[in-house]
């Protein structure tokens, strides 16, 4: 699909908010992969859904996912995003929370042009799971100290949610009683807790487009530090007070790769679940060598192997 025209997307033409942001580099916002919509726009090509409902949807899970990012800039104090300056540097921290919530707002009022109760019951869901997802993490300033669950729990809520919503909302959209719905929501959040370990994965890739070892410096919840924390407890404390990576020793580096290895061996049990489930929705729904499945393959692939 091609990618969604987002110059216009935030502001109605009549909106009071328009002309105040005429002069705000909106990259931050649409400088993104637009992978949520892409994904959402091949679950829709698996029962040749309308291709206008399916814009309409590209663009509220878009609205969505930048919605949360505005406030996740506000709350982390983020200066940049995708290479330029944040929404909350570009204005203030008030303005940011009240764009996000439009934002939101936009999509529910949007998403009521559906007139499908199940479909608006899907994103509220997700947006309650966003919400929790953020509460966790903001609860927890220690990442050597959450068990496996609670990451988990924590990616499935913060990216797996919406990524389950892009599979979700157009078989719903389609259908509202779909038999295999299970299959699409299991899907998306599988595939979205992927993405959020490789991110985590990220971070300790010197070849990585984003911020190397910023998780460690600034002691955020990740992945590979969980790891630490679980099998390493000896060293916890140690890299708790670090400020690079540079800074550990040869015992502590060892651990460090060890801990990448077995987080990517986990990455590769969920890796294979998604798998199955395309071969299992290539059976039920007869849909032989459909493009769309080679392009959910493609993407796995891609997602695993990102720098960025």
């Amino acid at each position: 699909m091609d990618s969604l025209n987002l110059d216009d997307f935030y502001f109605e033409i009549d909106s009071y908010m328009k002309k105040d942001m005429e002069e705000i580099d909106l990259g931050a916002l649409t400088g993104g992969k637009q992978l949520r919509s892409k994904l959402l726009f091949l679950a829709g090509e698996l029962f040749n859904q309308d291709h206008k409902k399916l814009v309409n949807l590209g663009r509220i899970v878009e609205l969505v996912h930048n919605a949360t990012l505005t406030h996740d800039d506000v709350i982390d104090n983020s200066h940049t995003r995708r290479g330029v300056p944040s929404i909350p540097a570009q204005i203030n921290n008030k303005k940011s929370v009240l764009l996000g919530d439009y934002m939101l707002a936009r999509a529910l009022h949007e998403l009521s042009d559906f007139s499908n109760p199940k479909l608006t019951s899907e994103l509220t869901l997700t947006l309650k799971e966003l919400v929790e997802g953020e509460w966790i993490q903001y609860e927890n300033t220690n990442p050597y100290d959450i068990t496996r669950t609670l990451y988990e729990t924590l990616a499935l809520k913060k990216t797996g949610s919406l990524f389950r919503w892009c599979f979700v909302a157009p078989l719903v959209a389609h259908s509202p009683q779909s038999e295999n719905y299970d299959l699409f929501a299991e899907f998306g959040q599988k595939l979205g807790v992927i993405f959020q370990m490789t991110d985590d994965l990220i971070d300790f890739n010197p070849e990585s487009k984003k911020s190397y070892g910023l998780d460690f410096k600034n002691n955020n919840i990740n992945f590979i530090l969980q790891f630490i924390g679980v099998n390493y407890p000896e060293y916890a404390k140690s890299f708790l007070h670090k400020e690079s990576l540079d800074e550990l020793d040869d015992k502590e580096a060892e651990a460090l790769k060890k801990s990448i290895e077995s987080a990517k061996e986990s990455i590769k049990e969920y890796l294979s679940r998604c798998q199955e489930i395309l071969e299992t929705l290539r059976v039920k729904l007869d849909l032989g060598d459909h493009a769309s499945l080679k392009e959910f393959s493609n993407i796995l692939d891609l997602i695993v192997d990102r720098v960025y």
